[in-house]
């Protein structure tokens, strides 16, 4: 990897940490930008994929075990459900890689409602699939999908206000690097 590459990915993993560990709506964080981010600025996927699961996996630590610790009652590497969560974001990293045409605003958007609705399908499946919080009916897929809604679109709003961030903090740096060289 090149400095600019650690560089981009040391700011993605930042911006999504800290997106976690402050106060926000639910789902309103930076991972599905960072994802999104990743798997545009980069021709290799292995830094997309180490800024998104790196500021998971350490945030999800932190947030799991300080701020939710009575919750769990000991210490959690991964909640129930974390496959899924963890997956559909690994998977965001490819979905602008799949857009051939159109301009990267174009990508982005596409992007950014892509994972969205990739992360809304999979994980409230997984909700639906694996608790006891609705009937395993077609009826209680529906309404857990439904009631999922609101975090959809805290979700796409997070990952489109963030994109805005990472595109400013991308485009600084290629400023300064650009000056430094």
């Amino acid at each position: 990897m090149t400095r600019k590459d650690w560089t981009y990915t040391f700011i993605l993993f930042v911006i999504a940490f800290v997106s976690r560990i402050i106060p926000h709506y639910p789902n309103f964080t930076a991972i599905g930008a960072v994802a999104i981010a990743g798997g545009m600025a980069y021709r290799n996927w292995i830094p997309a994929l180490l800024a998104t699961v790196a500021s998971m996996f350490v945030s999800d630590l932190l947030v799991n075990n300080l701020f939710y610790a009575e919750f769990y009652g000991s210490f959690v590497w991964f909640t129930p459900g974390a496959v899924l969560i963890y997956s559909s974001f690994i998977l965001s990293v490819f979905i602008p890689r799949l857009l051939k045409n159109g301009n990267s605003t174009f990508k982005w958007l596409v992007s950014s409602i892509a994972s969205t609705v990739l992360f809304f399908l999979i994980t409230n499946f997984g909700v639906w699939y694996q608790t006891s919080l609705y009937p395993q009916t077609i009826s209680g897929l529906l309404a857990c999908y439904v009631a999922a809604i609101p975090f959809a679109i805290n979700q796409l709003l997070g990952t489109l206000f963030y994109g805005a961030l990472i595109l400013l903090a991308f485009s600084y740096v290629d400023k300064r690097l650009v000056q430094t060289v």
